[in-house]
């Protein structure tokens, strides 16, 4: 069959007439370079307006912040002004918090609450990890020896809460020498503690060993008619709220907040529950006793 190039020559004509007239309309349509000047002039003139919006919108959210920060420190510093008075306290950090002032933070409030802050106690990596060596040469030198069924570490947690209760030194004395243990510059642990307060909360889950350690100094607290509570940033990775829950004190998730720092202090005041802004608490924070007598 021969091929009709009268066919093939139409359609060739036919597409570039097209494309021809799709130039031409677009031509037409398009503005002209003034006129895409004074369009691009308006785009760029509409955007500046909106981002110094958003700037003045982000300035005033700024400043509210600050205002309701300040409200919320004045007001938290009102309602906790004696709550504590008389009372003794002590703080353990179930790690190391490095530069992080959370434990400044906590002792302030504690403070301000009208307590006397006795000690503050740090649980070492030597402690978490407990390599072997350390481990032989504390049960030799303190005679040590855990029985079966019972970890190292719970042995000599639950014996430093003991001697923390009763106002012994000697022990935890000891094991700052042996490097398990560090203190606060100001502390004294001759004075026995009414309270205390565990801080919890870490970046990775070999930070700290909660059931080996908080949970045994817990329960020998708690059993010694000593108030314990337990709390953590509400930005922790790894949480320790379920484990001190599991100990049946208060805990409150939120201790870096203004919140968070007047439910501890109703907590160690006697508030029962689990306080903060996490799954884990029943409410925010607890009923607020009326500030009477000040």
């Amino acid at each position: 069959m021969p091929i009709d190039y009268r066919y093939h020559i139409g359609s060739f004509v036919a597409i570039f007439v097209a494309l021809l007239l799709g130039i031409l309309i677009g031509i037409g349509i398009a503005p002209s370079p003034d006129e895409f000047k004074r369009q691009v002039a308006d785009l760029k003139h509409q955007f500046r307006e909106v981002e110094q919006a958003k700037v003045e919108d982000l300035r005033r959210l700024r400043e509210e912040n600050r205002n309701y920060d300040m409200l919320a420190k004045e007001t938290v510093a009102a309602l906790v002004t004696g709550r504590l008075a008389g009372k003794r306290a002590a703080v353990v950090l179930n790690h190391s918090f490095g530069n992080d002032s959370l434990p400044d933070r906590l002792r302030g409030i504690l403070k301000q609450a009208g307590a006397t802050v006795t000690s503050t106690t740090i649980i070492t990596r030597d402690f978490i990890t407990l390599p072997k060596e350390i481990r032989d040469e504390v049960a030799e030198r303190l005679s040590l020896y855990p029985p079966p069924g019972v970890h190292f570490r719970t042995l000599i947690a639950q014996s430093v809460a003991e001697h923390l209760a009763q106002g012994r030194p000697e022990l935890i004395r000891d094991l700052h020498t042996s490097g398990l243990l560090r203190s606060g510059a100001d502390s004294d642990y001759t004075l026995k503690p009414d309270a205390v307060l565990f801080v919890g909360g870490m970046d990775a889950p070999g930070d700290a060993a909660p059931e080996r350690i908080d949970l045994p100094m817990i329960r020998q607290l708690s059993g010694l008619d000593i108030r314990v509570v337990g709390c953590e940033g509400q930005d922790a990775d790894v949480s320790c709220i379920p484990i001190y829950k599991a100990a049946g004190i208060p805990t409150v998730d939120n201790a870096d907040t203004p919140a968070g720092r007047l439910s501890i202090v109703l907590a160690l005041a006697g508030a029962d529950g689990s306080f903060g802004v996490k799954d884990s608490a029943d409410s925010f924070l607890p009923e607020v006793p009326p500030c009477t007598g000040r």
